[in-house]
């Protein structure tokens, strides 16, 4: 026995499709690799996320909690999930094998998790979205690099990476932009 929905009369398979890169539009261009800022926007998490990493914990675990709007930043700021081609509404037939899929990326009850095996040859970092393991851009040989590695990779966010100077653009002498 077959339900159907009274909206598959509707919309078929390439107006989902449509309505999918709308969506995906959106989120890039506001939320990730659309404007630097928004990846800078993640700025203190990143370092939150490093410095409980470097104090290697006894505990088994540090949680974090937050939205798509937390994540996707966070992800851009990573270098996660950037084609080579930024998406517009030129391009959309062109864009069928993007990496970009906010839905997939963040959808209900997304996750990212971080976790640090102690291994003999020193610490490792394994990389997992959505509980399925992502390589981190530039250490694609492994799913889990040692950490000085991963360090090493983002040095230029680690030693940079200054939320308030990032966002501390002025505009018309009304002080701090404080508006993310």
């Amino acid at each position: 026995k077959s339900l159907h929905s009274p909206w598959c009369f509707l919309f078929d398979e390439n107006d989902a499709k449509v309505l999918e890169y709308k969506s995906d539009l959106k989120q890039y261009w506001k939320r990730s690799h659309g404007h630097v800022i928004s990846g800078l926007s993640s700025c203190p998490l990143f370092h939150h996320v490093f410095r409980t990493l470097d104090k290697a914990s006894p505990e088994p675990a540090s949680i974090l909690l937050g939205h798509a709007e937390t994540l996707l930043p966070l992800l851009s700021l990573l270098g996660l999930y950037k084609d080579q081609t930024p998406p517009t509404a030129n391009n959309y037939h062109a864009q069928h094998g993007r990496s970009f899929r906010s839905g997939r990326i963040v959808p209900y009850a997304a996750n990212l998790l971080f976790v640090l095996y102690d291994c003999q040859r020193g610490p490792r970092l394994q990389l997992l979205i959505n509980e399925s393991p992502v390589r981190f851009p530039g250490l694609e040989a492994e799913d889990a690099p040692l950490y000085r590695d991963v360090r090493a990779t983002y040095r230029h966010l680690l030693d940079g990476c200054d939320f308030n100077r990032e966002c501390e653009g002025r505009t018309g002498g009304r002080g701090p932009n404080t508006e993310l």
